[in-house]
């Protein structure tokens, strides 16, 4: 594998200038706003507020999921984080390997291809993110082709590498097929293959598991986290189910409405849920017990809509414990609670 990545060429945000504690994404105050109306030569006057003032941090080599129901804002987040989409405004930045942090809003069309090196997405939907056309050796070794990584030879060596270590084999049985001769499991192989074959220190995985049938989840679940600590990648996951949050993350953020409302170190968060949708989140979580009988959380009426929230708390209209505070005031940034847990809520 080192015919094709030599170590002085790896991802701009290496690992060799930090430890654990040390932040490889920083985002600052990020938002995401889509105009909504407006006519030919007149401004909109609506938004759709996807992402609003969301701040965190992901220590080198940690784990941090990002937890909610859909229409929530973290896939936009996700997009945002690997350079996909530009934020309205605020930033993110992340540690490159001389140890400095590198904005990515700075970076010229150079600066973003070398970029892509450390920083790849796994997407939601194995279907759809592989191209039909193209072969599994294709597939996979496109993103060498694209960064200009060796020579065919070694891009092929290099893609029977990585396909062993996330279980297609025999490799050659495979690296001739297309995308419809695979079953789903298969496929997001080949995809998270794909993602790895750079060997970022950055990933971001889109509820990766989620399109896959429940025998096959706990497989790719547990392949991913082999591969974590193989490449030493920090890794953003996005995923709306609890269970798997607490199986993959060391720290989760909760987000409603395009805020963050809660974030602190998974265990913590869902052992003493602070805020009342986390509450409500963790209450919807099935037990495999028939006879347990778990107390629900009453919270009222369905999601709001994005476009153009009042300036208070984002979850007041649903919300159990709302008071005349929560109304009358702004939507409350993350407090302190304790050493490691961050909470919005006036109430908690």
């Amino acid at each position: 594998m080192g015919a094709v990545l030599e170590p002085g060429e790896r991802a701009m945000t290496g690992h060799s200038n930090g430890g654990a504690g040390v932040p490889t994404v920083r985002v600052d105050h990020l938002r995401k706003l889509y105009p909504v109306g407006g006519a030919f030569l007149r401004a909109p006057k609506s938004f759709i507020h996807a992402v609003d003032d969301v701040s965190f941090e992901v220590a080198d080599g940690e784990s941090l999921g990002l937890v909610g129901e859909s229409g929530c804002g973290k896939t936009t987040t996700a997009k945002m984080i690997v350079k996909l989409i530009e934020p309205t405004s605020g930033s993110i930045q992340v540690r490159g390997g001389d140890g400095e942090a590198v904005d990515l809003s700075t970076l010229d069309g150079r600066g973003t291809k070398r970029f892509r090196r450390s920083a790849q997405m796994i997407y939601q939907d194995p279907y759809e993110s592989l191209n039909p056309r193209r072969t599994v050796l294709d597939t996979i070794a496109e993103p060498l082709v694209v960064q200009g990584l060796g020579s065919f030879a070694e891009r092929e060596e290099h893609v029977m590498a990585i396909m062993a270590q996330v279980g297609l084999t025999p490799v050659r049985n495979y690296l001739l097929r297309f995308p419809h001769e695979l079953s789903g499991g298969q496929r997001q192989r080949v995809a998270i293959a794909r993602a790895l074959v750079l060997e970022p220190n950055i990933v971001v995985a889109d509820e990766p598991t989620s399109m896959l049938d429940v025998s096959v989840r706990s497989n790719i679940m547990q392949l991913m986290l082999d591969m974590k600590e193989r490449l030493r990648a920090t890794y953003v996951y996005i995923t709306h189910d609890v269970a798997v949050a607490r199986y993959m993350c060391d720290r989760i953020a909760v987000m409603y409405l395009g805020k963050i409302v809660e974030m602190g170190p998974t265990e913590e968060v869902l052992r003493d849920p602070a805020h009342p949708y986390t509450r409500a989140l963790i209450s919807a979580v099935p037990v495999p017990d028939p006879a347990y009988e778990r107390p629900r959380v009453e919270i009222k009426g369905g999601i709001a809509r994005p476009i153009d929230p009042p300036k208070r708390c984002r979850f007041f209209d649903r919300c159990p414990l709302a008071s005349k505070a929560c109304e009358d005031n702004d939507h409350p940034p993350l407090t302190a609670r304790g050493s490691d847990r961050l909470v919005a809520c006036y109430n908690a």
